[in-house]
């Protein structure tokens, strides 16, 4: 989707908070937790692993596209991703969900932006190795995969690694591999909590997330603001990891099923009561997702 690049961010507080960060309420429980001790695997474009906004909560980045710019983010988008999850709170630029998490960024998308099956699945597999929480996939298709994508998935499952995707920009049906079971779907709204007109709708929607000009980390040091399914499903990776850093504060265990069922019933209905095709259950509460559990 279109974005707009910026320059250094300013607001009331030197990082500053984007929109949708606050229209999850996720600041709101950042005196209890900003996601210590949660491992997020993020498989995108690469990243700035430079970038000052980042660097700091970047444990790996490696390459799965055999690039020439190797891990490097040249098209901004995965660097974009990682702001949102896991920018840090460090009085520079701005600030993600999660800023104290550390991420683990594989790059499965090229320099051109395209990508192929085999390098998501490795990506799958290496994030599997690192023992991480959370597999973050803004990526996607609108035709099925070959059943070796599905085997990683199932894999990456069976082993407690919670996966969200994006449903997709293309208003039509979600795609994979946000259409499996076992990954929750993220679709896209904007400041006035309306779906966004390019984000994906169907029967696997399950929650809405911001995802219109969302400010964010940008290759080369910058910052940016972008459009997408894309956006939003960090947004929903990031509240995650506050739950899942919250939950183990507090002692408490959690399977994959209890999590999802804790995303579900945090959620704001929107449009038609219920779920339904086009607003899923609704957007995610931060405050409503750590009351029920606290």
């Amino acid at each position: 989707m279109g974005f707009e690049v910026v320059g250094q961010p300013v607001g009331e507080r030197k990082d500053r908070i984007d929109w949708g960060i606050k229209q999850v309420h996720a600041p709101d429980i950042w005196d209890l937790t900003m996601g210590e001790g949660i491992k997020v695997a993020i498989l995108d474009t690469g990243v700035d692993s430079d970038h000052p906004d980042l660097e700091g909560n970047i444990k790996l980045h490696v390459d799965f596209t055999r690039s020439p710019s190797g891990s490097e983010d040249r098209i901004g988008h995965g660097t974009h991703v990682a702001g949102i999850i896991g920018a840090m709170s460090n009085d520079v630029g701005v600030i993600g969900i999660a800023p104290h998490v550390s991420m683990y960024c594989g790059k499965v998308l090229a320099d051109n932006g395209q990508g192929s099956y085999e390098a998501i699945i490795e990506g799958i597999y290496w994030s599997i190795e690192q023992k991480v929480d959370i597999i973050n996939m803004s990526l996607g298709s609108p035709t099925r995969p070959p059943q070796e994508l599905y085997e990683a998935i199932k894999k990456a499952h069976e082993i407690g690694i919670i996966m969200v995707s994006a449903t997709g920009n293309s208003n039509t049906k979600v795609g994979w591999p946000a259409m499996y079971d076992e990954v929750i779907a993220v679709s896209a709204m904007d400041d006035k909590n309306i779906r966004a007109a390019f984000s994906n709708f169907g029967i696997k929607n399950e929650i809405m997330a911001p995802g219109v000009q969302i400010l964010s980390t940008y290759k080369d040091g910058g910052y940016a603001k972008q459009s997408g399914t894309s956006m939003a499903t960090p947004i929903v990776t990031g509240c995650i990891a506050l739950f899942l850093s919250y939950c183990r504060i507090k002692g408490v265990e959690m399977t994959l099923e209890d999590i999802h069922q804790k995303l579900i019933d945090a959620c704001d209905d929107l449009d038609v009561p219920g779920r339904d095709d086009y607003t899923g259950y609704g957007i995610i509460n931060m405050n409503k997702m750590i009351i029920q559990e606290g």
